[in-house]
């Protein structure tokens, strides 16, 4: 737990830790003398009963959004808070200026006064609602209390930077901004900070670089917005909100009425301010939109501004002679990358047999290197066309500020965003080797021209009119176009260029400009941030219906698994109760959201089982391999499901995870005895229950295929049916294979096979698709093992893929919940004939590699690296870093360098692609275990290519992964009794 300071180059002072809080507590301290003040004047509660029941029992106005849950076992992390607030306000006060220590010293005395009071956050207080959620209705236990605020709240509270308090009556449709002008604050402002007084906290920009719209701070309700000179204190802000957010409501202006018996008595001064006549504009929040080339920027060129994490866009520009189909990610907020198809209109692919224009592919990426602040611009470098063929490429270096609805930006640019050259290059002070760029399409020699030759400064302003969806775009373009690729030079009457940008919808943007002073360009926009992709599941099977009791009668576990198959998609292999724990065997359970799955079996035990069962334990295999188990209390389970937790408590439930048995109970029986067993014990729920296994398995789906931005046409299609089928000898032993039929496709515009100086084991890939439309993708024997607890092999052979067939052998060693695995796989394999059947050709290759995989628990970032020997007998190394979001969103960046030079490889130097992974679960309105993907690589060449294998230990144990249980759909934001306060995870 942590508090994030604001944003800046400022580090996080506070760290919680239960040991570190103990220490602090244990020892005496003249702070925690305050500590149990409030709890001594709230309200006594009957152990057992609901809050339901106690706010029926209380005058009507005890309901409000005041009420304060005050749980003793919070206190401590709340008194190690205060604590390190103390600390730090002491620091402060030892360094402020002689005329800055009063005020800092009053700060820390008013801090001193506020106990820790164990609030927890409530949600919705109607005790008529509750009754019909219990879910959110807590059980009150010893030792609790329940703190009603004074009844009505009337007023807002803004804390100065000296500890004083400024009440100021609420007044419906005031922004924040409106109150804290009452107070004399603002101007000098970065962030404020609003505690409402249900204990919910958020931050809100109001400076002119970050202003953005704020919630409507309601009565009782606390603001913080210290002056952005007051470093020491915009540092702790965080933090000092979430505490004065457990006081409960804010202190209100003096009333008439009779004191409330537990309100709270605050130490500060405190004045009373009125609200100003004139209402205060709400802020917009800074409108960002793609440029001509896909990034974040104005028309032609870019800015430093970036999208959220997870942000996914796509857009299509036209500006003749160019028309550009764009594809960006952004897998952090400060990375942007992307890949791009530019259609040259007046000049022809050299390859193409069909008078197709040139299609040119490049790959970009932008780096944010300074963030924003009120006086420091938004700083980033980028590069263009950095894995292509160089036709467009550049780099540049920008700076983007914002006032409100205007974003300034200024850069430099060399290559194609410098052509014109109008100023000299800087780097020209470093040597004369600045001096000139060199023109080249491989890679290697265009690592050696960055930032050299000339440059030209580039910049421009946005404005995002009254009009909210209209934004207006003014740039000075830093390129001449004289000096464009392939002799295609174009006529440029002026350097501005002015555009506009129209949000349809949220996901939908229009844009236009008039560029070059004299050409039209026309764009279309869709984008989405698929980090934050869920869907109701609308369509799911209905749960069995919960109740806290046990079943009075058991199904049976025969019907018990059909259940939990039906709501999970897993395949259940055997239920057997012990003692009081029952044993649930699972495989193919494999998939993204495990923990949803998970939940939904526990339901349907829970429904089932009788009660002399008092856990659960789930054993996961996957291929005969025990992966991983899972045990449950289920007295926990169902006490988490009636009624709302604390957060001590809440942390208490907890799947624990643990090492399989290697050898299940029974595993060695036979189909006929498991099925005979299933049968005479379905209705006897002491019995153990075992699945009849399936040997053979059948499936029909359909098929599609393409080839994108190749000489003879954009796109290469082919539609199909494929059926696949597998026959399993064991647990552990099976053959699997595929057949597939084309049905439709436009392959006759197919003519061209990329020349290659390597042995062609990839650019064989027309021969391979045109030559027949039945054929057998891959028909494969494997057997999987397991040598301990953390080493598995597999052994293969046949089929292995569409071009290749042979044998190999995989080992790979995975400890559960470990961050690094290593694998090692070596295969003896022949290339297969055109036709897919069972011919074969003269090529034959071992190939094989090491393989590292980490999981830095940084960003959710994994890294693979492989070494060893690929299909054309080259060496080299394969680097994949991937990014996962916590919806399961994947995206992926690979780049392998092998030891054949650049002009043995061809085009694009070495092989790398980009991909991305989606749940159907964040998707769909029904619950699925698939995932759809896709990939891109610029180009299909044969170095660097790798076996596609099937079956790779590293996915069926892929339930080992420390993080396989976190990927769900982001949560919703919806108060709920029982969140944490002091849940710093959810600070911006």
């Amino acid at each position: 737990m942590s508090l994030p300071p604001p944003s800046g180059p400022t580090t996080n002072p506070f760290r919680l830790s239960l040991l570190a809080a103990a220490i602090v507590l244990m020892t005496p301290s003249a702070h925690a003398a305050s500590t149990d003040r409030m709890l001594a004047g709230a309200a006594e509660v009957r152990p057992g009963e609901r809050l339901s029941d106690w706010l029926l029992r209380q005058p009507e106005d005890a309901a409000g959004p005041g009420l304060a849950w005050q749980v003793p076992q919070e206190l401590l992390a709340q008194q190690y808070l205060k604590e390190s607030l103390l600390v730090r306000v002491e620091a402060a006060v030892r360094s402020a200026s002689p005329e800055e220590r009063a005020s800092r010293e009053q700060l820390l005395s008013v801090l001193q006064s506020l106990p820790a009071t164990g609030r927890v956050a409530l949600g919705i207080v109607d005790p008529r609602w509750l009754q019909a959620n219990p879910g959110q209705d807590p059980v009150l236990r010893e030792g609790q209390r329940l703190a009603v605020p004074p009844a009505p709240l009337r007023s807002v509270t803004v804390v100065q930077p000296d500890g004083s308090f400024c009440q100021v009556a609420h007044e419906g449709g005031r922004s924040l901004l409106d109150y804290l002008s009452a107070c004399g604050l603002g101007s000098g402002a970065d962030w404020a900070w609003i505690a409402q007084p249900d204990g919910r906290t958020t931050r809100a920009g109001i400076g002119a670089w970050n202003a953005e719209p704020a919630d409507e701070p309601a009565p009782g309700a606390w603001i913080w917005a210290p002056p952005r000179r007051m470093a020491a204190l915009a540092e702790l802000s965080e933090g000092l909100i979430r505490f004065l957010a457990v006081q409960g409501p804010s202190p209100q202006e003096p009333t008439t009425a009779r004191p409330v018996a537990n309100a709270p008595v605050f130490a500060a001064p405190t004045v009373a301010a009125a609200l100003p006549e004139a209402f205060a504009s709400q802020p917009r929040p800074l409108e960002i939109s793609g440029n001509d080339w896909g990034e974040t920027g104005l028309l032609q060129t870019p800015s430093a501004r970036m999208g959220l994490a997870g942000d996914v866009r796509g857009s299509f520009t036209s500006i003749w002679p160019y028309t550009r189909l764009n594809f960006m990610f952004q897998p952090f907020d400060w990375m942007e990358a992307g890949f791009r198809y530019t259609s040259i209109s007046n000049r022809a692919y050299e390859a193409s047999t069909t008078g197709q224009s040139n299609k040119d592919k490049s790959i970009d990426i932008k780096l944010r290197l300074l963030k924003e602040t009120a006086l420091v611009p938004e700083l980033a470098l980028g590069f263009r066309d950095l894995g292509g063929t160089g036709l467009f490429s550049g780099e540049y270096l920008v700076a983007s500020k914002r006032w409100y609805d205007l974003d300034f930006s200024l850069g430099i640019g060399w290559g194609y965003l410098g052509a014109s050259g109008n100023i000299s290059n800087p780097f020209k002070l470093l040597g004369s080797r600045f001096d000139t760029r060199s023109v080249s399409s491989t890679n290697q020699s265009r690592f050696g021209s960055y930032f050299r030759g000339p440059a030209a400064l580039f910049g421009g302003v946005q404005w995002r009119t009254p009009w909210d969806p209209l934004t207006l775009k003014l740039e000075y373009d830093g390129n001449n176009y004289q000096n464009e690729p392939q002799n295609n030079n174009q006529r440029q009457r002026s350097p501005i260029n002015i555009g506009l940008a129209y949000r349809v919808s949220p996901k939908v943007t229009l844009s236009a400009g008039f560029e070059r002073g004299d050409k039209f360009m026309i764009g279309l926009t869709l984008s989405s941030n698929l980090a934050a992709s869920q869907t109701p599941k609308t369509l799911d099977r209905p749960l069995p219906e919960f109740r806290p009791e046990a079943a009075p009668r058991s199904p049976g576990w025969a019907t018990t698994a059909a259940e939990i198959e039906a709501q999970t998609e897993w395949i259940v292999e055997r239920i057997a109760p012990k003692d009081d724990v029952l044993h649930v065997w699972v495989t193919d359970s494999n998939t993204v959201y495990r923990t949803a799955r998970v939940e939904k079996a526990i339901a349907v035990l829970h429904h089932d089982a009788p009660d002399a069962i008092k856990s659960f334990v789930f054993h996961y295999a996957e291929r005969g391999l025990a992966v991983h188990a899972q045990a449950i209390d289920r007295a926990e389970w169902v006490a988490a499901r009636i009624q709302a937790l604390p957060p001590h408590a809440a942390r208490a439930v907890s799947k624990r995870d643990y090492e399989p048995e290697l050898a299940r109970p029974d595993d060695t029986r036979s189909p006929a005895q498991g099925t005979d067993a299933a049968e005479a014990a379905a209705p006897d729920t002491k019995a153990p229950w075992v699945r009849p296994r399936d040997k053979f398995t059948f499936g029909i789906a359909p098929s599609y295929g393409q080839i994108v931005g190749g000489p003879d046409a954009f796109l290469l299609y082919q539609l199909g049916i494929q059926a696949t089928a597998e026959y399993r000898f064991t647990q552990r032993t099976w053959l699997s294979g595929a057949v597939n039929l084309r049905l439709a496709d436009n392959y006759d515009k197919f003519t061209y096979t990329a020349p290659s100086e390597l042995p062609r084991v990839r650019t064989y890939q027309r021969e391979y698709v045109t030559s027949r439309r039945f054929t057998i993708p891959s028909l494969q024997l494997t057997h999987v093992g397991q040598l301990s607890s953390s080493q598995y092999y597999s052994v293969y052979g046949g089929l292995l893929e569409s071009m290749f067939a042979g044998v190999g052998a995989e080992w790979m060693y995975r400890p559960a919940r470990s961050p690094v695995a290593f694998g090692v796989d070596i295969n003896r394999v022949r290339q297969r004939d055109f036709n897919q059947d069972f011919g074969l050709r003269d090529y034959k290759v071992t190939t094989g590699h090491a393989s590292l995989y980490w999981d830095t628990g940084w960003n959710g970032v994994m890294a693979k690296i492989s070494a060893g020997q690929y299909l054309a007998g080259d060496r080299g190394v394969t680097l994949e870093v991937i990014r996962r979001f916590d919806n399961g969103l994947v995206l992926g960046a690979y780049a392998t360098k092998t030891n054949v030079s650049s002009k043995q490889f061809g085009e694009g130097d070495f092989d790398k692609g980009i991909y991305l992974s989606i749940p159907l679960d964040a998707l769909l309105p029904r619950s699925t275990k698939f995932a759809i993907g896709f990939a891109w690589s610029p180009l299909t060449r044969d170095g660097g290519a790798r076996l596609g294998r099937s079956n790779t230990l590293y996915e069926l144990t892929s339930v080992r992964d420390r993080g396989a249980y976190n990927f769900a759909p982001p949560e919703d934001a919806k108060p709920r009794a029982g969140d944490n306060i002091l849940n710093f995870d959810r600070s911006p």
